[in-house]
């Protein structure tokens, strides 16, 4: 991509130089060049203009991850439209998006989100525990412009465009002004509700074009991800996107890595490594990591796993990415306490904002990547990330934790990111999961420490032994994985950690109120 290009031009002109060469494939070895998918971006494009589509007009997109979804998207914007992505768990916050924020003239939607609403699929859906509580978008607003893809079903709009009969396009919009709106996406943390977060051209070409460069790709490669805003860098720089479903198991995660030869993969860590636990291809030579804390035990198990391999730890978020790359090495040097994101990328400026006499600060970050504004306030240059870290003296931003989920103890600050991981890595063998949380003593106002576990087999298959069992291996342990001011008070198992959002972090207010519940069974 050329410097001041945007990204939907920078693809159209591939698709137009090369439109033979493959640009995605999925998980059924199903190919879209990229002449078919500029012809697909453009026809989206025309199709909506043609409907009264115009610049600012918002356009819900409900389309799982496919190369329909990216087309989709990249035809939005190219009409001048504003991608509004449906989040199932954005409720209140996507209705108000739609009320006070982009008016929304169309939707492009798979029809199962149609036939969501309606009877009898709507009640099967409730009873699935993989849909039961979803919040699907209501797409039935007067006068909306539909335009649908799936299998044929009941509750589409008579009025919808099949997208397999969307007309060819012999011509398209020219991409308008880059600092307009492009995209409306939501995030959350562990304890706040959805927030709307507004992109233009601009921030999101520039996420792009740093990401092409970050992560090194090249025509020759095959990126192997279910990752938007690591697909679309992959598209950018004429490589190949396997693009897996979110669902996949990590068998089926790996036989289609395997299947495409992938050079790339990218996901979060969790993920990588159960991969690699049964062996990455050996076509893989570049793993990179991203959406959690990539720590040194983390990197540690994958040179054991993977020798040779090149790792790259992604720190970035939804308002900024990427912001910072870390190699496999400079992950390994990280100082005691900290986790190196290391430097920030060429353009990225960050300062630690108001640090305490360790240097630890909320992390603030300007870029020229970063959101516009978050909907309903103003535009503002800078990012407050939420992570606490601090500048080392030679540039490297160092992670120390979560602003919102740190806990305090006495004079110790604990942050249960960069301990969690490597309880689940020494004793995967006995616990599923876990989370630290702090309980506010309303008399100290230190906050109690309780680890909930969730036993591998479930709390309702385990022995009334396990409680002791999984509490001595935790107290074990510890002082071999975090510093002794940060010990739990308190373990407790719990059936499941409530978790909330796309990314599913752990929603530490609804824990809060389980372990409070359950500390009558502690073990201390």
């Amino acid at each position: 991509m050329t410097d001041g290009a945007d990204l939907v031009t920078a693809l159209l002109a591939r698709a137009a130089t090369e439109p033979h060469r493959v640009a995605i494939r999925d998980h059924r070895a199903r190919s879209v060049t990229y002449g078919e998918l500029g012809c697909d971006v453009r026809a989206v494009a025309a199709h909506l203009t043609a409907h009264g589509v115009g610049p600012g007009d918002g356009v819900l997109l409900a389309v799982r991850p496919s190369p329909r979804a990216v087309a989709a998207a990249l035809g939005v914007v190219l009409a001048g439209g504003v991608v509004v992505v449906a989040d199932p768990g954005a409720g209140q916050a996507l209705l108000d998006v739609r009320r006070r924020v982009v008016p929304v003239h169309a939707a492009v939607a798979d029809t199962l989100v149609h036939a969501a609403g309606h009877r009898p699929l709507s009640a099967l859906l409730a009873r699935l525990p993989a849909t039961s509580g979803l919040q699907l978008p209501d797409l039935s607003t007067a006068g909306l412009v539909h335009v649908v893809t799936g299998p044929r079903l009941p509750g589409v709009p008579r009025s919808a465009t099949r997208w397999e009969h969307l007309p060819p396009a012999h011509s398209a919009p020219v991409v308008g002004d880059p600092v307009r709106d492009a995209l409306v996406v939501f995030t959350s943390g562990s304890t706040a509700a959805p927030r709307a977060v507004v992109h233009t051209l601009a921030s999101l070409s520039a996420g792009v074009g740093a990401a092409v460069s970050a992560l090194g790709l090249d025509t020759d490669d095959t990126m192997h991800t279910d990752q938007l805003m690591i697909g679309l860098p992959t598209l950018v720089a004429g490589a190949v996107w396997s693009l897996p479903p979110v669902t996949a198991s990590p068998d089926a995660w790996l036989r289609q890595a395997a299947r495409e030869s992938a050079t790339h993969a990218y996901a979060v860590p969790a993920k990588v490594l159960a991969a690699a636990t049964r062996g990455l291809p050996p076509t893989v030579r570049h793993v990179a990591m991203g959406g959690a804390p990539v720590l040194p035990a983390t990197v540690r198990r994958l040179e054991v796993l993977a020798p040779g391999v090149d790792v790259r730890a992604v720190y970035g978020l939804t308002e900024a990415l990427p912001v910072a790359v870390a190699t496999g090495a400079d992950v390994l040097a990280s100082p005691s306490g900290r986790t190196s994101l290391g430097r920030p990328l060429p353009g990225v400026a960050v300062r630690i904002d108001e640090p305490g006499t360790d240097g630890v600060g909320e992390v603030v970050v300007r870029a020229a990547q970063a959101r516009h504004r978050l909907a309903g306030e103003p535009p503002s240059q800078e990012v407050r990330t939420g992570d606490l870290g601090e500048l080392a003296a030679d540039g490297t931003l160092l992670l120390a934790g979560r602003a919102k989920n740190m806990i305090i103890r006495g004079q110790a600050n604990i942050y249960p990111e960069l301990v969690e991981p490597l309880l689940l890595d020494r004793l995967g063998d006995v616990v599923r999961d876990c989370a630290l949380v702090g309980l506010p003593d309303a008399v100290s106002g230190d906050e109690h420490v309780v680890l909930a576990v969730v036993p591998v087999g479930g709390l309702g298959r385990a022995h009334p032994s396990t409680a002791s069992r999984v509490s001595r291996l935790v107290h074990g342990a510890w002082a071999a994985l975090a510093d002794e001011a940060w010990r739990p008070d308190d373990v407790v198992l719990v059936d499941a950690l409530p978790r909330r959002g796309r990314s599913g972090v752990v929603d530490l207010d609804a824990l809060r109120a389980v372990v409070s519940h359950d500390r009558a069974g502690a073990v201390r």
